[in-house]
């Protein structure tokens, strides 16, 4: 899902309707969903996000770890949002970015805060393994005049 907004040191909030999603450290795991963005474009650009029964469904649908019965495990999709609902269902999600240094702070409801700079150097991991893909994907958001200079935008 790609939205192109163009938006300069406002906040907006978006409703359950409208909402985007917050691209997390995981390929493998589930996306969060975008609450607020505000700066973007500036020094100051932030973003929050959280999870909601909707992230956690398409993740059990997908069912990347093979926990339900469509996928070999033992839990319906029901029972899988609500496991990861119970688990995980008040995690927070906060990415800062400063566009003009191409930087990017990604701080996890649980661990370290994760840190990249932009351009990525030419051997840089961009693998899932590497968690790189969503960590560009919050910079597209935040920055997409620095993301487009750096040659992240797919319309380049």
């Amino acid at each position: 899902m790609r939205t192109s907004l163009c938006i300069a040191l406002f906040t907006f909030s978006l409703s359950a309707a409208q909402a985007a999603d917050f691209p997390l450290a995981s390929c493998a795991g589930w996306n969060g969903t975008l609450v607020s963005r505000t700066g973007t474009d500036s020094s100051t650009a932030v973003m929050k996000g959280m999870v909601t029964q909707a992230n956690f469904r398409e993740y059990c649908e997908r069912d990347p770890g093979g926990e339900t019965t469509a996928h070999g495990g033992k839990l319906t999709v029901k029972q899988c949002v609500a496991t990861y609902t119970k688990a995980n269902g008040k995690d927070t999600y906060r990415s800062t970015a400063n566009c003009i240094e191409g930087t990017l702070s990604f701080v996890p409801p649980r661990g370290e805060p994760l840190r990249v700079t932009f351009p990525l150097p030419e051997d840089a991991d961009v693998s899932c393994a590497s968690g790189m893909p969503p960590l560009i994907e919050q910079f597209k958001l935040l920055c997409p005049q620095a993301a487009r200079e750096f040659h992240l935008m797919d319309d380049e």
